[in-house]
């Protein structure tokens, strides 16, 4: 009789002074050095950053937060300069979210052919998502890709300082944006900037 008694007992004390911590999610925080300074999200990749998608200001577990550009991307001497406009190719069975928003921006007016610009991609991708929120399970994908905002010849039909900075946004399942954005950068990494490109899908 005296154990079954104590053990809600126990049960009762601990559940008093230990009550379940409450997770927050990335749209709670309007920046992410917010983000990081209460460090109670879930760190997806387990790299002690919270909240990367967020714009900065920026905290990287123990510095000050901090809204300069990352340094200059330099260009490898060895890259590829093509005539002509590369096709970038990605299944249509794999990304269907992707192909759907390209589509779409494709109808309101913004450029089939785009420009490699790897330069300031950071920054044009944090100008261009102040204001958008985040959502659970999902990526804020831009068309054109903050990779593919260059200049050639003219510069993009929109988009002023940086370098092409505005973009199309949709909400893309966030598995899907990013093995794209992985298979983006691999393909277009022999180019050098300013080669001109576009998305097929087959």
């Amino acid at each position: 009789m005296r154990k079954v008694l104590f053990v809600p007992f126990l049960l009762l004390v601990f559940t008093a002074i230990a009550p379940e911590a409450q997770a927050a999610s990335c749209s709670d925080f309007a920046n992410q050095a917010a983000a990081q300074r209460a460090a109670n999200t879930r760190d997806a990749d387990g790299d002690g950053i919270y909240c990367e998608s967020l714009p900065c200001p920026c905290l990287k577990g123990g510095s000050s937060p901090t809204t300069s550009p990352a340094p200059a991307w330099r260009e490898p001497a060895n890259c590829v300069r093509p005539a002509g406009v590369r096709n970038i190719s990605f299944s249509a069975t794999k990304y269907p979210n992707i192909r759907r928003h390209t589509l779409r921006a494709l109808r309101k007016g913004w450029p089939r052919i785009l420009a490699l610009n790897r330069s300031g991609t950071e920054s044009r991708r944090a100008r261009l998502l102040i204001g958008i929120p985040t959502r659970p399970g999902y990526d804020r994908d831009e068309y054109p890709p903050a990779v593919g905002r260059g200049r050639y010849r003219s510069s993009l039909t929109r988009g002023i300082f940086p370098t092409g900075w505005m973009a199309h946004v949709e909400y893309v399942p966030s598995s899907e944006n990013r093995s794209h954005g992985s298979v983006l950068g691999i393909k277009l990494r022999r180019f050098c900037n300013g080669t001109r490109f576009r998305y097929v899908f087959y």
